[in-house]
This record gives structure tokens, C-alpha cells and sequence, in this order.
């Protein structure tokens, strides 16, 4: 085990430690994203897999260049807002009441997500003929299943999830509403796990934890634990719905594993985590021309339908430089392809910014509204290690359709 690997995990589990101190906030943006890279980079540099290469100065530069960029946008709110008065955890928690919504809005807008949602999985079902989960070719196939317009609807599922329990945990509703509500979870969810799209899943979920962190005191020791196990069954469920023809064996080889075949288990999970990085530090070692905002603005692209044409006409690879099968590169690498160090240095200064921004926001004023926007910022930051989220379109479109069912549903109401 490398030093760097180390001194990684040592500060993984001091932030982790340090958040049981009484008053402490476990969700604050710098602690979140603090604990998702320090873990990501000491995986990484145990080396595990001869798919990894041992990484040289300039590759060192560049992580840390976005890695930092977005601490110190994070620490220009924290100078900013150091003398201000905040409201504490057990405050925030016990403002967050039926007293602040419109309880009949907000049941309604269920109800009518959830139908928009159900019609939209159909149509997509019956004009392609199939469901990934269940199509010879599974992996291959979620890529290309939707069609364009209602293909985007059928991701409500996310804020369907968010919105229920939400409203469960404020409103306390008589039981046979709780149990058509808990009934509308599990039917969008089992219906969802079909489509083999674990991203908009662990969105709801990583949203639905951070609601209930700042408005109950869900998340003691044994809540989380169980939440944990939800968490990775759901990440094992998938897999296994997409690669259900593929022996354990088979990915173990792929991944050209270091450690002995009886923890082979251990073969995804570690390689989700690390091939990011890899990919990452790898390209920005052989990139020699930057594509100018199309893959950060990626969703304006999709929105306008004119992002194929696009491609193939600037002749884009959207997975340059890899030296296997797995094709993410942590959101660092969006930044520097389409605007170099520049864009490694000042777009994770932004959302930095915007991170503290928003969490400074929800503790000076808390409301449903940015209760809901701050859910968003820690799922975008708990992904940052894998993924580019503010490039994809269903993403925009649910954070969109999220804050705006925030404001329809919201009563003026405050603690001060």
C-alpha cells in the first residue's frame, strides 16, 4: 500500500470520525466531497488491477487542480459566511413540518407524476417492443431504449421517490393514503430497475437521505446501516439484471485483478470506483485538441436534438484513450476536454461556489425549496468521481422539474 494511499484512507475516516461530534454536519459540501475523493484516491492508488498504471506529475496536476479548485470555491462562502448566524440541525429538523407546503398541491402532483410516469414507461415499451432487463442483449440495449420526448418523462421516477417521502415523513398521512404512496414507491421502482439505469435510482436515493438528514433524525447507526445494504443490493441487483449471462469469472479476467479469485466479488465495486480516475489522468496525458463546451453543455445538445449531427460532424470520440471496457471518467474530465486547464480550474471553482452557496442558504433560511436544491448538490457531488452529471439531460430536466414543484408546493414560513 502506497503512502498516498495511506494518508488517503487516514483522512476518509477522520472526516468520517469527526462527523459524530454533537452539532457536527455530516452533509456539509466540503465534508461530502472530502470523504467521496479521499476514498476514491486511496482505492485507487492500492493498485489492484494491471489495467492501472502508476500515474506521473503532470496526471497528479491535473486531478488535483479540480480536486482543489472546487475546496477553495467551497472556502470563499465559508470566509464569507463565517460570522453569520446559522440555525442548528435540531432547529432545521423541527421546521420541517406540514406547515410549510400546500398538503393538497403536494399529494396532487404525486398523483399526477406518478401517471405521467406510468404512461410515458408504456409508450416507450410498446413503441420499442422490449424491455433492457429482459433483452438478449441487456448491457447493449438500456443505451438505445426511449424514444425522444417521452423517452425523458419516464426519468420522473426520481423526484416521484423524492416527493413521496417528502411528503410521508411532513405530512403524516392516514394510513391508506401512507400505504398507496409506499404502493407508488415500489411500483416505480421495480418498474424502473427495468430499464437496468442505476443513476436516477441512487439519485433518488442519495436525495431522499439528504432530506430526511436535515428534516428528521432518520439517519442514526442502525438507519444507515440499513441503508447502506439497500444501497449496494441495488447496485448488485442491476449488475446482475445486465450481465446475467456472464459468469463472475468473466469480469474478474477482464478487469485483470491482482488479488486471488476467491474475493473476485470485490472485482466491480472496486473497479467502478477507480477506472475513473484511471481514464481520466490517462487522457489528459494524450489530449491534444479540446471540443469548446459540448460535452459541459451536453444537455443543451440533447435538448435541441441536434447532438449526433454534432458528433459526426466534428468528428468527437465520446471514450478517447481507454484501455478497456469500462468508459466513465470522473466530471473532472468533461472541464479539461472542453476547455483545458481552464476549465479544470474555474467550473469546479463554480460549483463550489454554488455548493456552499446553496448550503449556507438552506441554514440561514431553511425552506423546502432549497432543502430539495442541496439534496441535488450532494448527489452531484457524491458522483463527481464517476461522472459528469450537469452534461445530462435528465438530470437538468429533473433538477428543473424538482425545484419547480418546490416552489408550487412551498407556503411562506420561517423560523426567525
Amino acid at each position: 500500500m502506497s503512502l498516498i494511499s495511506v494518508v488517503s484512507f487516514i483522512i476518509f475516516f477522520l472526516l468520517i470520525a469527526s462527523s459524530f461530534k454533537r452539532g457536527t454536519d455530516l452533509f456539509s459540501p466540503s465534508k461530502v466531497f472530502g470523504i467521496v475523493w479521499s476514498l476514491t484516491i486511496g482505492l485507487t492508488e492500492l493498485k489492484l488491477s494491471r489495467l492501472q498504471h502508476e500515474w506521473n506529475n503532470y496526471e497528479w496536476l491535473m486531478l488535483s487542480i479540480g480536486i482543489i479548485s472546487f475546496f477553495l470555491g467551497s472556502f470563499v462562502v465559508y470566509v464569507i459566511n463565517f460570522q453569520k448566524r446559522i440555525i442548528s440541525l435540531r432547529d432545521i429538523r423541527s421546521f420541517f413540518t406540514s406547515n410549510i407546503v400546500d398538503k393538497k398541491k403536494f399529494r396532487n402532483i404525486i398523483l399526477i407524476l406518478f401517471l405521467i410516469y406510468i404512461f410515458s414507461f408504456l409508450g416507450n415499451y410498446i413503441i420499442e417492443g422490449y424491455l433492457p432487463a429482459f433483452h438478449f442483449m441487456s448491457g447493449q440495449s438500456r443505451m438505445f431504449w426511449g424514444v425522444f420526448g417521452i423517452g425523458l418523462t419516464v426519468h420522473i421516477a426520481t423526484p416521484l421517490i423524492l416527493f413521496i417521502v417528502a411528503y410521508i415523513r411532513m405530512i403524516n398521512p392516514k394510513r391508506a393514503i401512507k400505504y398507496l404512496l409506499i404502493s407508488i414507491i415500489v411500483v416505480t421502482f421495480l418498474t424502473y430497475l427495468t430499464l437496468l439505469q442505476r443513476f436516477n435510482m441512487i439519485f433518488a436515493i442519495v436525495a431522499v437521505l439528504t432530506m430526511l438528514y436535515y428534516s428528521s433524525n432518520f439517519l442514526k447507526f442502525k438507519n444507515v446501516f440499513i441503508s447502506f445494504v439497500i444501497f449496494i443490493g441495488l447496485m448488485y441487483s442491476v449488475q446482475f439484471l445486465r450481465i446475467s449471462s456472464f459468469a463472475l469469472e468473466f469480469m474478474y479476467s477482464v478487469a485483470q485483478m491482482k488479488f486471488d479469485f476467491k474475493y473476485a466479488i470485490l472485482t466491480e465495486p472496486y473497479m467502478y470506483f477507480v477506472m475513473n480516475l484511471e481514464n481520466f489522468v490517462r487522457a489528459v496525458n494524450h489530449l491534444e485538441n479540446h471540443t469548446f463546451g459540448y460535452y459541459t453543455l451536453h444537455f443543451i445538445l440533447s435538448l435541441t436534438g441536434i447532438k449526433k449531427a454534432a458528433m459526426e460532424y466534428f468528428n468527437f470520440n465520446d471514450f478517447p484513450f481507454l484501455n478497456s471496457s469500462y468508459n466513465t471518467y470522473s466530471m473532472f474530465w468533461d472541464y479539461y476536454r472542453d476547455f483545458g486547464v481552464f476549465g479544470l480550474s474555474f467550473i469546479p471553482f463554480v460549483l463550489g461556489l454554488l455548493s456552499s452557496t446553496i448550503y449556507y442558504k438552506m441554514r440561514r433560511e431553511p425552506s423546502f425549496i432549497f432543502i430539495c436544491s442541496y439534496s441535488i448538490i450532494i448527489f452531484l457531488i457524491s458522483i463527481s468521481f464517476f461522472v459528469n452529471v450537469i452534461g445530462l439531460l435528465h438530470f437538468v430536466f429533473n433538477t428543473v422539474l424538482i425545484i419547480s414543484v418546490g416552489k408550487i408546493i412551498q407556503r411562506k414560513y420561517s423560523l426567525l
